[in-house]
Order: structure tokens, then sequence, then C-alpha cells
């Protein structure tokens, strides 16, 4: 009888195996907040803009700050995007890629994987035209951002193969995606003034337009290798829409003091709701092997795949929910700024585990360079630097911001902003 060498069996499994991997890795997370304008000048102060807004970008952060408003902002063009994992940084990927890797640099590598596995994320976000009156504000805009989780495991397989007498379990993988267009009516207005102080309240009323829509509804698997056989299975469903509507609101208060202190409350997304009912399908794969062994002649009989779709029915999703409360002060030529954000739950870029940022900008004529610094929440430590230039009515911003490290050899992830605009 002509036997099945134990490695080519598991070459055959884990491939297919993996590619349940592969279809996570490729799949985006629920949108953040700030949705509809490009935040680039927050981004260059560390993201602190609850209390120091203004114009358009008080409709990302603030929609209250819009009640101090007393000129006109017409939005041109902007676009943010960013990139972040949770295991390597740069130096380390630098260090690994095109290696040969030995017993010791592959322990090293799998302990840079946290047990609860590699996550990937992304955000891409484009503003299109916007326009800021005084108390008013129209925007419109597009985000796409991306969440994903493979487990442990598949890497341990990957660099150490499956030795006798071990199982490997991939349970902890997920992942969820999200494209939205949107367009955003804003208003602000003062509450009331008291010993010199006045109090002001906005709100963003918002149309969600869903573009596209995926998220894992299970996944996980198990490879065991015995002395004679490989037992293996994976299996992955996926619900994925191609369109959709809803909407969201957001609403915020807005403090100003007589010594110059500005202070902002927000609560984003405190409704939201979108309903996604075109094309949606359910997608399954499942693979199964079952004692494939040296004396199995027939390794395809051995191995079973199922690779199925059908329609679904519509289905509604909301946007993760956070709180902003921020601070502000212009000391001479400087502006102050810091932020505590508060998640209410754990999706996507929404954490329930507190985030600070801090910044300053510097306000030279013309010239307005920026940094800022933060810590906590998905995003780790970060640093962050931007410039503004006032060209009489133009504005250009700039801004970049590591995540997940301060210095950039540390950094386990990069975001990168520009947009343009005028102020009158």
């Amino acid at each position: 009888m002509k036997s099945i060498p134990m490695n080519i069996a598991r070459d055959r499994l884990l491939p297919t195996t993996l590619a349940v991997a592969a279809t996570l890795a490729a799949i985006s997370s629920a949108p953040t907040p700030a949705l509809a304008q490009s935040p680039v000048r927050a981004w260059g102060m560390g993201g602190a803009a609850g209390a120091a807004a203004r114009g358009l970008e008080a409709v990302v952060y603030n929609p209250a700050n819009l009640a101090f408003g007393d000129g006109s902002s017409v939005g041109l063009a902007g676009a943010a995007v960013a990139v972040q994992n949770n295991a390597l940084s740069l130096d380390r990927y630098n260090e690994i890629t095109g290696a040969h890797l030995d017993t010791a640099a592959k322990a090293q590598l799998l302990s840079d994987i946290p047990e609860n596995g590699l996550s990937l994320d992304a955000d891409v976000r484009a503003s299109a035209l916007g326009f800021q009156f005084g108390q008013f504000a129209l925007t419109a805009g597009a985000v796409g951002t991306g969440h994903g989780n493979l487990d442990k495991d598949y890497f341990d397989v990957v660099l150490h193969g499956n030795p006798v007498g071990q199982t490997v379990d991939f349970s902890n993988t997920w992942g969820e995606g999200c494209a939205l267009g949107m367009a955003t009516a804003s208003f602000g207005t003062r509450l009331l003034s008291l010993g010199g102080a006045s109090l002001g309240v906005g709100v963003n009323v918002r149309y969600l337009h869903g573009i596209y829509e995926m998220h894992v509804e299970s996944a996980g698997g198990s490879l065991s290798t015995g002395m004679e056989e490989i037992t293996a299975d994976a299996h992955v469903t996926t619900v994925s829409a191609e369109g959709g509507r809803g909407y969201g609101l957001d609403v915020g208060l807005a403090l100003r003091t007589p010594g110059g202190l500005a202070v902002g409350l927000t609560l984003e997304n405190a409704q939201s709701t979108i309903e996604w009912n075109r094309n949606v399908e359910y997608h399954e794969f499942r693979l199964d092997a079952a004692d494939v062994n040296l004396l199995n002649s027939d390794l395809d009989a051995s191995v079973s795949d199922a690779d199925t779709t059908y329609a679904g029915q519509a289905y509604t999703t909301a946007l993760p929910r956070q709180a902003r409360l921020g601070a502000a002060k212009k000391l001479g030529a400087f502006v102050l700024a810091a932020d505590y954000i508060q998640g209410f739950e754990d999706r996507g870029l929404t954490s329930t585990e507190p985030r600070v940022a801090a910044g300053l900008e510097w306000q030279l004529g013309f010239l307005q360079p920026r940094l800022g610094a933060a810590t906590g929440g998905v995003q780790g430590d970060s640093a962050s630097a931007g410039l503004g230039l006032k060209l009489g009515y133009w504005r250009i911003d700039a801004a970049a911001v590591t995540r997940g490290g301060v210095k950039v050899g540390d950094t386990k992830g990069l975001g990168v902003a520009v947009a343009s605009s005028l102020v009158f």
C-alpha cells in the first residue's frame, strides 16, 4: 500500500487551515467617531481638541464649540490614513524581514505576539466640501476602518509546525468592517451666561449612507498531530452587505470662563443605527480532516472542505459610543489642550480603557507648529507633530502621529493627515 509521509499531509492541511486567517486579515472594523472632517489640527496636538476645536473641526470633536463661532470657513478637501498592529514595532519588523530565523529567533518572535493574538487596525477617512457659518455647519465625508484579530496559535504553527501530541486552537480569531459616507448638519448655541462665564450646547445630526459592511459571525478551529495521524477542523462564517442607511447623533457642552479657560464635554454617537439591507450575504467556509495517517493513500478522501454563500436578511449595527472631556487655554502665542476619552465598549478603536491626550499649538503668525502625545486605549502610547500654514484666507494643515510607541523605531503604527480650507 502506498504511504503518505506526515510532512506532506501537514503541508496540505496547514495552508487551508491558515486561509481562515488571511480572510480575517482583510476585514475592516467599526468606524470610530469623528466622521465628518479630517481631524488634522487635532492629530498634530495629540488628539486633544474637545475644547480647542474651532470652525469645521468643532463638528468632529465638539459641536457645542460652534456656539462661540464668529466667522465662516469652507473645507476644501482632506484625508487621513492610519495603520497599526499590537505586536511588531518598526525596528522589530526591519530586524526580522528577510532574516533567517533560528529556533531562538522564532521563540522571540512568538513572544512578541500578545497572548490574545495579533490585532490589525486601519483607518482611512476623507472629507469633501464643508461649510461653517457662525453657529451652523454642513459637512460631508467618508470613512472606512479595519480591525481584526488572529489567534496566537496560528503563528505558533507557522513558526514551529505542530509537534506530535500537541493541539492548537484558533478560536480567538475575529474581525468586522465598515465603509460609510455621511452628511452632517451641526448647530451650537449659548444656553446661559453667569458671572462672565458662558455655557453653550451643540448637536450633530448625521445621515449615514452604508457602502459596505462585513463582520465575522463565528470563527475557529484546531489542529492535532498524533503519532500516526493528523486531525484538523477550521471554520469561518462572515456576514456582509453592500449598502444601507441610518443616522447618528452627537451632543456636546462647552464652557468659556472669564479667565480664558475653555472646557468641553462631548458624547459621540449618543444615538446611532444603520440598517444594512442591500445584497446581504452569509459566507461559510469549513474544513475537516479526520485521521490522516501514514497508511492512508487517499488524502483527498480524508480531507473535506465546503465553501457556501447564501442570501441573508437585513440587519442593523450601531457606531461605538464614547465620551470626551477636554480643556484648553491660550497663553500668549501658545494654545494648550488636554482631553480625557472614555469609550463605553471595546470595539474597533473605541475602548473601555481610558485614553489621555495633550498637545500645544504655537501661533507664529502664518506658521503654526504643533506637538502632542497620548496614552491609553487601543492605540497605546503615541506622539504627534503637525504644521499649519495661514496664507491669507487659505489654510493648509498636515500632521503625523505614531501608534503604539513614542519613538519612530518603537512605533507599531503610523498615521498621516492633510487638509485644506478657507477661513474668513
